[in-house]
């Protein structure tokens, strides 16, 4: 087939090589919605401590984003096949690994598996920034990726668990990582090069870094909430059952809103005007759920979250290319919010107690305001040079 034209006036990735760096990501960031189950079931098991499964979690989010970005900034586009299959291969390792430790030695082996999940990652934002439509690709990928998070979440708990112990969970996830290798070895084996940036213009300008701030407190603000959903659900008279159908609808809305997120970034080329009502919605979620509502009411607006949660990033992806049409800003954009990932519920930590989880709500709220703001000053200093093409 004929490519299209991506950055640069290079040729497009063909389908298959776009279908197997999207896959690697996928793979790469399955833990994301998996460590409850992983986690939890080595904490069940006594490898683990409490507090050493928020350590475990925190090391391996943060390997996961510096690395992807340090790639993203001097890792070269070539031999990627290699680098890629290699990879996988460690991540597997790292997977395999972690069956025979307990303590300090899973947070390790999580800390290396984030290292090279973060190796992984970056062949998707590669690809999704070279693209022709970049905010397109970034809601397919959003997409697929809950939605694999998702599936494995209900199947590993029900199928190997009970028979090998969340051992089997940790073996199965490095068997994909390994069948993950095979796939990159039929992969693109270079990517193109990035647009120039004009001369005399060294690194990430303030505008994108200021938009990279805003993505980062966004979804410091999102995880924040999110990580204490359950506690919240209890204050509004919700049994155990009934949080564990609010999550699991918040999931499910999640899926949806990528999915609309990906039909709708092609028609709606305004990110920030988007991603400002985007966040207007969810600060009247915010202000909902700090009066402890209702279980119905309670279970609509975290499915509204949820939606909105997905909906939002591919936004983000468009955003910063039109504040950076070198894409540099972009590349960095899954280390942003892996980076937020983890600060929101490592500050949320220092604002909620046992009697109390609302401070939460708060943070999540003084965050969400710092986002806006940024946006917001953006949106209202957009260049006229910036006003169309996404395209590079």
């Amino acid at each position: 087939m004929t490519a299209a034209l991506s950055v640069a006036g290079a040729p497009a990735a063909s389908r298959r090589d776009v279908t197997i760096a999207l896959t690697i990501g996928v793979v790469a960031l399955l833990i994301a919605g998996l460590q409850p189950v992983v986690l939890g079931g080595l904490e069940s098991e006594g490898r683990l401590t409490a507090s050493q499964i928020g350590l475990a979690a925190t090391v391996e989010l943060l390997a996961l984003g510096l690395t992807c970005g340090l790639a993203a900034a001097f890792l070269k586009p070539d031999r990627v096949r290699l680098k890629l299959a290699l990879a996988c291969v460690a991540h597997a390792g790292a997977m395999f690994g972690t069956c025979f430790v307990t303590g300090a030695g899973v947070i390790a082996m999580r800390g290396a598996a984030g290292v090279f999940a973060g190796l992984m990652l970056w062949a998707a934002i590669s690809t999704i920034t070279r693209a022709q439509r970049p905010e397109h690709l970034s809601g397919v990928f959003v997409t697929v990726q809950t939605l694999a998070q998702l599936v494995l979440a209900a199947a590993l708990p029900a199928t190997v668990v009970p028979w090998l112990g969340i051992n089997g969970a940790l073996e199965a996830l490095g068997v994909i990582s390994l069948l993950t290798a095979i796939a990159a070895l039929a992969g693109a084996d270079s990517y193109s090069p990035l647009p120039k940036a004009e001369k005399g213009s060294g690194g990430i300008g303030l505008r994108p870094l200021l938009g990279l701030a805003a993505c980062f407190l966004f979804m410091a603000f999102i995880v924040a909430l999110w990580v204490y959903l359950e506690p919240l659900a209890e204050l509004s008279g919700m049994s155990a059952q009934q949080a564990g159908l609010a999550v699991a609808v918040a999931l499910g809305m999640q899926v949806a809103g990528g999915a609309a997120a990906t039909l709708a970034a092609r028609r709606w080329q305004r990110p920030g005007i988007v991603l400002l009502a985007v966040g207007a919605l969810n600060g009247g979620i915010l202000a909902i759920l700090f009066g402890a509502p209702q279980a119905a009411l309670f279970m609509g607006a975290v499915a509204v979250f949820g939606f909105l949660w997905l909906f939002a990033l591919p936004f983000q992806t468009l955003l910063l290319i039109q504040l950076d049409p070198t894409r540099r800003a972009a590349m960095q954009l899954g280390t942003a919010q892996l980076l937020g990932s983890s600060f929101g519920p490592l500050v949320a930590s220092f604002v909620v107690s046992n009697d109390e989880v609302r401070g939460a709500i708060g943070l999540s709220a003084v965050l969400l305001v710092l986002a806006l703001a940024a946006i917001a000053l953006l949106t209202a200093s957009r260049p006229a040079s910036a006003a169309g093409d996404s395209t590079g």
